[in-house]
């Protein structure tokens, strides 16, 4: 008899063996599926409406379509801390239609100026990876706006674009 209650425990302890893992896997999972939806509802959550407070940070529609202006000058300036330097072409996107294609074209020797002025104080370090090139951008950016609106125009470029990069 003492052998017939040594095998009626043994597949017991089997069994608990094989369940017990299954069951902390299917803890994690519905513990993994619960941080996913709470993820979900945490970053979709400024999409949906919350009392207009997602309303009120919403970029305004675009006036008109994505046009490409190319500013046809390279621009060439001394890396501020290195004996290098940098040569650059840009392009600019706008949505402001004729009107501010037109003003790039107008106001084109004091965006020059402005960019030439923002380059000289480029460092190393700001050309050194894709994502420091991409806030020099931004920055050049924000240099033509505001070159743009201290002549009294809006300004309306969205990005700036290098088409060509050189630093020797």
């Amino acid at each position: 008899m003492a052998d017939k209650a040594e095998n009626t425990e043994k597949p017991k302890k089997n069994i608990m063996g094989k369940l017990l893992p299954m069951l902390a896997f299917v803890a994690g999972a519905g513990a993994g599926g619960a941080g996913a939806g709470i993820a979900v509802i945490k970053f979709a959550a400024p999409a949906a409406d919350h009392g207009g407070a997602a309303h009120a940070e919403a970029p305004p529609a675009p006036a008109g379509p994505l046009e490409y202006v190319e500013i046809e000058n390279a621009f060439t300036s001394n890396l501020a801390d290195s004996g290098r330097y940098l040569q650059v072409k840009l392009s600019v996107s706008t949505f402001g239609g004729a009107d501010a294609v037109a003003a790039v074209g107008k106001h084109k020797p004091a965006i020059i100026s402005a960019v030439l002025a923002a380059l000289g104080e480029a460092r190393d370090a700001d050309i050194e990876s894709a994502k420091a090139k991409a806030q020099l951008a931004a920055r050049l950016k924000e240099t033509i706006n505001n070159t743009l609106k201290s002549k009294g125009e809006p300004g309306t470029i969205e990005e700036v674009f290098f088409t060509s990069l050189v630093v020797q």
